[in-house]
């Protein structure tokens, strides 16, 4: 009974995720940088909790392997513009993150809804570094917007947070580019039924 009961925690979690969305743009605009920083924070947190506890317990489900990944993708799309509206990311990340994250959610409509082809969602390696980098590139957008409130131009914490994100979005375009060549083929492979999942 318990055990049943706890099974839907990770999709709570992954539903949780899509929630903090809101609190955290308004707190953004609000200029309430250290609260839109540890808000953040938890909805990262709940990313790196739903697939552990899913994978720990058995909790595994086909709705929480696709609410996950939209979770993800939904939390990054309405976040990243808001950093790029801030200057806080550079606009070619923000846009190869938009279009392939907006290339990928097409998927449930076009599967589900039109074409009612069934598939599967396995990220590989690249995948989730691509999402480790991309929640980083996030994390340090917040933290950026916050030291510019904490410390002077001449501490030099501008510079450091400037370099550092230099270096995540360029292994994120990197790795944006790779997963596109890669999504786009295997999404027409999906449509011509050659193959049932999505890495």
């Amino acid at each position: 009974m318990t055990s049943s009961r706890w099974r839907h925690l990770p999709n709570l979690l992954s539903a949780t995720r899509i929630a903090l969305i809101p609190v955290i743009v308004w707190l953004s605009l609000i200029h309430e940088h250290m609260l839109a920083l540890l808000v953040f924070a938890t909805g990262a947190l709940t990313d790196l909790l739903d697939g552990y506890l899913a994978r720990r317990f058995g909790w595994q489900s086909h709705f929480g392997s696709l609410l996950d990944p939209i979770a993800d993708r939904v939390f990054v799309l309405c976040l990243i513009p808001l950093l790029w509206y801030f200057d806080a990311i550079g606009t070619a990340y923000t846009v190869l993150v938009v279009v392939r994250y907006a290339i990928q959610l097409s998927a449930l409509p076009v599967f589900i809804l039109w074409l009612k082809i069934p598939f599967r969602v396995v990220p590989d390696w690249i995948s989730r570094l691509a999402a480790v980098v991309v929640f980083a590139v996030l994390g340090m957008g917040f933290a950026d917007l916050l030291a510019i409130e904490l410390f002077d131009e001449s501490s030099g914490a501008e510079n450091t947070f400037e370099h550092t994100m230099d270096a995540l979005t360029l292994i994120g375009c990197l790795l944006e580019i790779w997963i596109m060549l890669k999504f786009i083929p295997r999404y027409w492979q999906i449509i011509r039924g050659r193959h049932d999942t999505f890495e």
